[in-house]
């Protein structure tokens, strides 16, 4: 059964100043049904109560994104176009996953910069294909991380390219703690909060750098986030077939939703309530139309980084409220 979840309230607003807003819409709710039966113009009282529904359920994000309250937790999907990064804090604690292609690792450090931060707990590359880790290095010169992750990768798909010998160059000079995760590594990350890996189950199975991608959860009070990473249909076949708890509030579309991922069965075990799509011009048709219509069957709340540009969760350990860059076009 297809999982939809009602519009939650902003967790980070003071409950008065949320009563405040909802007797403010409830009066200008009020005031547009009256003007619309007299035939008045009501678009501007339209557009406060547009507003204040962004403000309470969620909506374009402040122009300078923040670090976590207490008793929060944030991930920031990155906007870096065809490609993927993710910054994960808590109060305690900040890791990165990937950091896009090679011409994007002073966006992910700009972005960073916006945040106060300028070091990281960790970070993890999902798998060695450019649109993931080619910015990588950028970062790992520029700032401290404390250690970093990769995923155990076959010796027959053991790349070559420069885009990795850079990453590895930048570990050694550095001489940065290098760790291989494995499904069922825990990391924590503070504040009750902890990183699972779940995939992929035997990494020496894979026949593509996409199917041996790192595949985690965050799991943060009641709450619950699934990155994908580049995993297709085998993959999540094998995760299925080991009995891996994959349901989830949000997930990353696999492959930034290209029609090799994310499939039915493995929809039907995630039920996620949002699903977040990281993607920007492209030559190969991503997101996959169908794989977008088969998401739509279970939840509305599809979040494209093409369209509304960098996507912020903030969760609670309750609920998960949603802020994202710009208004999509």
């Amino acid at each position: 059964m297809a999982k939809r979840k009602n519009k939650k309230v902003n967790p980070s607003l003071p409950r008065w100043v949320v009563s405040v807003f909802v007797a403010i819409a409830l009066v200008l709710s009020v005031l547009t049904f009256g003007g619309d039966l007299a035939g008045m113009d009501t678009s501007f009282l339209q557009s406060c109560m547009d507003a204040i529904d962004r403000l309470l359920y969620g909506g374009p994000t402040s122009p300078a994104p923040s670090l976590p309250a207490s008793g929060q937790a944030k991930v920031y999907i990155i906007d870096v176009g065809q490609g993927e990064s993710i910054l994960i804090t808590t109060e305690e604690r900040s890791m990165l996953i990937d950091a896009g292609e090679n011409d994007k690792g002073d966006e992910v450090l700009a972005f960073l910069d916006t945040l106060g931060l300028d070091s990281l707990d960790y970070a993890l590359a999902t798998h060695p294909d450019s649109d993931h880790i080619g910015g990588l290095d950028t970062v790992l010169e520029s700032i401290e991380v404390g250690e970093v992750f990769f995923g155990e990768i076959p010796a027959k798909l053991t790349p070559t390219t420069k885009t990795y010998e850079d990453v590895l160059d930048v570990i050694e000079e550095k001489d940065i703690p290098l760790s291989l995760a494995h499904a069922g590594d825990i990391i924590d990350m503070g504040s009750g909060a902890q990183l699972t890996i779940l995939g992929p189950i035997d990494p020496q199975q894979a026949t593509s750098k996409n199917n041996a991608s790192l595949v985690s959860r965050l799991d943060f009070g009641e709450t619950s986030f699934l990155f994908n990473g580049d995993q297709e249909a085998p993959m999540e076949k094998m995760l299925l077939e080991n009995g891996v708890d994959l349901d989830c509030d949000m997930m990353t579309m696999g492959h930034h939703g290209s029609s090799t991922s994310t499939k039915k069965k493995f929809l039907e075990a995630v039920t996620p309530a949002m699903a977040v799509i990281e993607c920007g011009d492209n030559s190969y048709n991503h997101p996959n139309a169908n794989t977008v219509k088969r998401l739509e069957n279970y939840t509305d709340k599809i979040y494209r980084t093409d369209l509304l540009g960098t996507i912020v969760m903030v969760s609670d350990g309750r609920d998960i409220q949603v802020h994202w860059e710009r208004e999509a076009a």
